[in-house]
Order: C-alpha cells, then sequence, then structure tokens
C-alpha cells in the first residue's frame, strides 16, 4: 500500500472516530472543504444521539476515491426533525463514498436507511405519513 492510500484510508477513519465517536462536530473543520453542513448536521444529529458510535466495517480506497460501510448505534434520547426523544436504542447501517482532495473530503454522498431509524424510535407509518 502507497502512502497516499493509507492517508486516505486514515482521513475515512478519522471522520467516524474524531468527528462522530469523539462527538466533536467541529472536526467537520479539519476534514470537510464544504464543512459548514456537515457540522451542522452532526451537531444537530448527536444532540438527539449523543451516545451514537460508529463501527467502520470497510473502507476501499482507489486513488482520490473512498468508500466505507459503517454500523452506528445509539439511544434517541432527544429531539430529532419533530420527533420527541423517544429513549429507545438505534440501529443502522449506512454507505459514505468520497473524493478526496489534499488530505481533505472535497466531496461526498452518504447513504442510510432514515425509514428504519424512524420506525426503530416508535413513529408509526401513519403518523410519518400526517408528519409530511
Amino acid at each position: 500500500m502507497n502512502d497516499l492510500t493509507n492517508d486516505n484510508r486514515s482521513l475515512i477513519r478519522r471522520i467516524y472516530h474524531e468527528m462522530w465517536n469523539a462527538a466533536d462536530p467541529a472536526a467537520a473543520h479539519r476534514l470537510f472543504v464544504q464543512a459548514h453542513s456537515v457540522e451542522r448536521f452532526v451537531r444537530e444529529f448527536l444532540a438527539a444521539f449523543p451516545d451514537l458510535k460508529h463501527t467502520l466495517e470497510a473502507i476501499l480506497i482507489e486513488d482520490d476515491l473512498a468508500a466505507a460501510r459503517f454500523t452506528a448505534r445509539g439511544t434517541h434520547t432527544g429531539k430529532w426533525k419533530e420527533f420527541e426523544a423517544s429513549q429507545k436504542p438505534i440501529h443502522y447501517t449506512g454507505v459514505l463514498w468520497a473524493r478526496l482532495e489534499d488530505g481533505m473530503v472535497a466531496e461526498h454522498h452518504t447513504w442510510w436507511d432514515v425509514r428504519e431509524l424512524i420506525e426503530q424510535i416508535g413513529v408509526s407509518a401513519d403518523r410519518r405519513r400526517a408528519a409530511r
């Protein structure tokens, strides 16, 4: 493995360890070129799920592209969107795709099952329809 591949792999790990698991939304400014929206999302999400922990299941690096599969677990103890705290445990998996540039994430997309999370915090299908 070359140094760039190792650096890129380390950058992806830092997203989950420094920003998510250490509950440091401001770390987005050290990791992402466009950090403000990332920081805001992480801050809001951690306010609702303050014990959230991510586990990296796999990381794939090819040149300046990275993909990662992750699992997250936590407890819904604060308001998230329009959903009041349920005190219920949550678990979801997701995938991150990123383009890396000069040691930072220049572009990224994350896919995870929001509907599954909503069901885990106890929001019925009828209430979800009414919330739309």
